[in-house]
């Protein structure tokens, strides 16, 4: 069953609403790493062996440069992670507005399509008829 106009307005104004209240946003993404260090002996080297870590990195674009941050497990990770994450539910929430959007534009009656045709026919200020450009001489 399709729906109303009155529906999809409700539903645009709700995902509005939600886009309000979001708060703090970050485009980028978050990444964890292990990795062996720099020491021959260290135990970090066996098949077995992960690797040190967890490491972590912000990583963004930035007047096309990519742009990366360390980060160490504690609060300041904690507020990049809630950061990233608010933007992954901005995005999610701007396709669904634009979904509802197209929705509302595919529902709604043309104003007068008739009167739009007429304005949009070409009409010539030429006559019809070609005149003659020649001089017609009395001979």
């Amino acid at each position: 069953m399709p729906e109303s106009l009155v529906d999809l307005e409700a539903q645009r104004a709700a995902i509005l609403k939600q886009m309000a209240a979001l708060g703090d946003m970050r485009k980028g993404s978050l990444t964890e790493t292990f990795r062996p260090c720099g020491k021959p002996a260290c135990g970090c080297h066996a098949e077995d062996h992960p690797g040190h870590g967890p490491y972590y990195a912000f990583t963004t674009k930035v007047d096309g440069k990519t742009r990366t941050v360390q980060l160490r497990p504690g609060s300041r990770l904690k507020k990049f992670e809630r950061e990233v994450e608010t933007y992954r539910r901005f995005r999610a929430l701007s396709d669904q507005l634009v979904a509802v959007n197209a929705s509302l534009c595919e529902l709604r009656p043309d104003d007068d399509a008739n009167s739009d045709r007429a304005a949009l026919k070409k009409t010539s200020s030429r006559s019809s008829r070609r005149k003659s450009t020649r001089k017609q001489t009395g001979c």
